[in-house]
């Protein structure tokens, strides 16, 4: 716990890494969501990274001030951002993964499959288990089902982008998988969650890349 002229902030080097990855993350969506002549793919790019940036920024005020995690009403209030951004996050992913995929899925069938997935994981987080590992576990399939459907779109155009984005999320796969297997650096200085924040860091540059160069044709 570090002491900032009289705030009390609790896991310094998670806090930090989790603003600079906000930050990040922002900055890149901004980037993407203003590009000029972008299209609807590099749009869900940039609403990705900006749930990202979102939850990192709250997750950032969630480990700054709430050292008793979800334990207490108020630490599960000050938690429910971070989990709802991440359901926007894992929504954009499922459903840009079921519209390369499976390109012959009505739109409407798709948005239903993607608000019901939504739905569910908003009831799980908030009413039965919000621990980051139940997060995960809902995060991770449309991520990679986005994956697959990154790397057929990469296998099938040879387009750099797509490269780009299916490296981006494997490496946040192995950022999550880190994560849970609590790789540390340093168990007080630098732990797990610390660990998780600089190797993402690394997969949203690669997905920002990959979306920016990506082609919106299925």
């Amino acid at each position: 716990m570090s002491d900032t002229r009289g705030i009390s902030i609790h896991e310094p080097d998670v806090v930090f890494t989790d603003l600079g990855l906000a930050i990040l993350a922002a900055y890149l969506g901004w980037r993407l969501w203003t590009a000029p002549g972008i299209g609807s793919l590099a749009r869900a790019g940039a609403v990705l990274l900006g749930g990202l940036a979102s939850a990192a920024f709250w997750g950032a005020i969630f480990h700054a001030f709430f050292p008793a995690d979800t334990t207490t009403l108020p630490g599960f209030i000050a938690w429910i951002p971070v989990a709802v951004s991440i359901i926007v996050a894992g929504a954009t992913m499922l459903e840009l993964g079921l519209r390369f995929l499976v390109p012959a899925l009505p739109a409407p069938v798709r948005r239903s499959i993607v608000a019901t997935y939504a739905a569910g994981f908003a009831v799980v987080v908030l009413l039965v288990d919000e621990s980051f590992t139940s997060i995960v576990r809902f995060y991770l399939p449309p991520l990679i089902l986005l994956l697959i459907a990154a790397g057929h779109q990469a296998i099938r155009t040879r387009n750099a982008g797509w490269s780009r984005i299916a490296l981006g999320l494997i490496i946040s796969v192995g950022a999550a998988l880190l994560q849970q297997a609590k790789v540390a650096i340093h168990s007080l200085y630098f732990d797990h969650n610390a660990v998780y924040h600089v190797v993402q860091s690394v997969a949203i540059v690669f997905l920002y890349l990959g979306f920016r160069r990506a082609p919106d044709t299925s």
